[in-house]
Parts: structure tokens; C-alpha cells; sequence
């Protein structure tokens, strides 16, 4: 898929998903612009690391590694969409991330600690602190990027997108497991000389039922790979957005939250080709 189909799609995720901390709609984002370093450290387990969202490439890359990560510095993590790029800078910007930078003090050891710095063409913010200093809108977003340092993928909530406006390159879909805020699946495709880029993204807003349900797919972008080896592993997607979308849409919640997610198979070619009962 084209850049520009692929901005077009990460401009749709922007003007659907714009929230708390934002004065008004944001610019476009030109995802060559955008440029996200996060340290991580800290915690229980004395977390220290540091990765690259790297807009121009569509990478996320490691800087260093120090205690408790599965990557090396200079490895792609996980390549990510140019729609996956601008979504978290849209949500970064929406939470403040210009008019809130500084330095918040750190008030216990076990708190993660974050050092984010990003830049979106000329204009920079560097923002310092933990988890609970740091403004809650603000640490959200953060612990969005954060997740992509363990390869987990934050779910894109798009409702103004259909099925059609997404990539669908041919893949198989396998086993497909959802715990907590984690979904795996295994998923199939051939290739094994570029990068594949997948997106797990719900379109078309919230169904209503008991409990409500929504649409979704994998997305796949082979990078029009040539080569035909026949490859299969496992995609890890985060799904902490889809489950802050339902508070904002329907309020606080008084016990747990159930969401039927019904999954687009490439297989069957049905909108529930998968059914799986989400509970956050």
C-alpha cells in the first residue's frame, strides 16, 4: 500500500481517536516526521532499556539494553505501520506532550521511570518522570510506546475506517488467544525478504448488544515482498486502547468490562470469522 493511502488511513485514527489534553483538531502528521525515543527504568524488576519509533523507517529499533528486555541495540523490534506511527504521535500530542514536558520528580523506587523524547518536525518536547508524577493523560500515551519494547503492538480503534480502507495482503490466520489486555495470533504468509507490517484495528464503531461488540482485523502489508518462503509466527497486539475507547464511550465501569470482538479470518472472508470475548 501506498504512502499516501497509508497517511490517509493515519489521519482517519487521528480526527476518530482526538481526546483529552488537546485544544483543538490536530495538524496532519507526516509519519517521516516523527521521531519517538523512550527510555524505560526501573520498577520491581529494575527495568532499564531504551528504543527508537523511528517514523521515517516505520521501525522500532532498540538503543540499548541494559536489565530485563529480549532485544539488542540496533535490532528492529517489530516494524510498524505508518498508521500505527501516527496514532501514537496523535496520542502524545492530544495528551499534552508539548505543553507538559519537563522534569517530574520521581517519589518512590519502584515506579517505572520514563525519559521521552520526541520530535515531530521542528518542534521537540523531552518529558522525565515516572508513571504516577507524570500528568495521567500524558503517562497513558507513554505506556502505549512502552508496550512496543516487548514487540506488543497497541491496537488501533478506528471507527470512522470499514474493512475495505485497510491493508489485507494474503496471510493465513491461526490460533488466536486473548488474556487480559494481550491478543496473540498466529498468523502465516510467504515472503522472508522485507518487512511485514500488521495492525490490529477495529472499524466501525461500537455494536450495540450485551456486551457490545466490534469489528475487527489484522491488517497485513507485505512490503511487496518478492521471495515465497512460507513463514509462520506469532503477532502480539495490546489491547489497553480498545478498553479505555469503551470507558470514553460509555462511562466508568463498576466491575469488569466484556467486549466481543468479532475478527475478520481471511479464510472465510466473514466480519466474525473469529468470535473471541474479550474481559478487561
Amino acid at each position: 500500500m501506498g504512502r499516501n493511502r497509508m497517511r490517509a488511513i493515519g489521519w482517519l485514527c487521528m480526527v476518530a481517536l482526538v481526546g483529552c489534553g488537546s485544544s483543538g483538531p490536530l495538524a496532519p502528521i507526516v509519519t517521516e516526521e516523527v521521531s519517538i525515543t523512550l527510555a524505560v527504568s526501573g520498577g520491581l524488576i529494575g527495568q532499564s532499556y531504551e528504543f527508537l519509533v523511528d517514523g521515517e523507517t516505520s521501525e522500532v529499533v532498540g538503543v540499548r539494553c541494559e536489565a530485563h528486555c529480549d532485544f539488542e541495540a540496533g535490532e528492529v523490534i517489530v516494524p510498524v505501520s505508518e498508521a500505527q506511527v501516527a496514532d501514537l504521535a496523535r496520542r502524545l500530542e492530544a495528551a499534552g506532550v508539548f505543553e507538559s514536558a519537563g522534569d517530574y520528580e520521581v517519589e518512590c523506587c519502584d515506579q517505572i521511570g520514563y525519559d521521552l523524547r520526541y520530535r515531530r518536525g521542528d518542534r521537540t518536547a523531552r518529558v522525565q518522570g515516572t508513571d504516577q508524577t507524570i500528568p495521567q493523560e500524558l503517562a497513558t500515551a507513554i505506556g502505549h510506546v512502552a508496550t512496543l519494547s516487548r514487540g506488543r503492538v497497541p491496537v488501533l480503534v478506528s471507527p470512522e475506517t470499514e474493512l475495505t480502507d485497510w491493508p489485507r495482503d494474503a496471510y493465513t490466520l491461526g490460533s488466536v488467544e486473548a488474556d487480559g489486555t494481550t491478543l496473540r495470533a498466529e498468523v502465516s504468509y510467504g515472503g522472508g525478504c522485507r518487512p511485514h507490517r500488521m495492525d490490529l484495528v477495529t472499524y466501525g464503531g461500537w455494536l450495540e448488544s450485551e456486551p457490545v461488540q466490534i469489528n475487527a482485523l489484522i491488517t497485513h502489508d507485505d512490503g511487496n515482498d518478492p521471495c515465497d518462503a512460507f513463514l509462520t509466527e506469532e503477532r502480539i497486539f495490546d489491547l489497553s486502547p480498545l478498553a479505555r475507547a469503551w470507558v470514553e464511550a460509555y462511562g466508568p465501569a463498576s466491575g469488569p468490562i466484556h467486549i466481543n470482538l468479532r475478527l475478520w479470518d481471511p479464510a472465510s472472508g466473514s466480519p466474525v470469522g473469529r468470535l473471541l470475548e474479550l474481559e478487561f
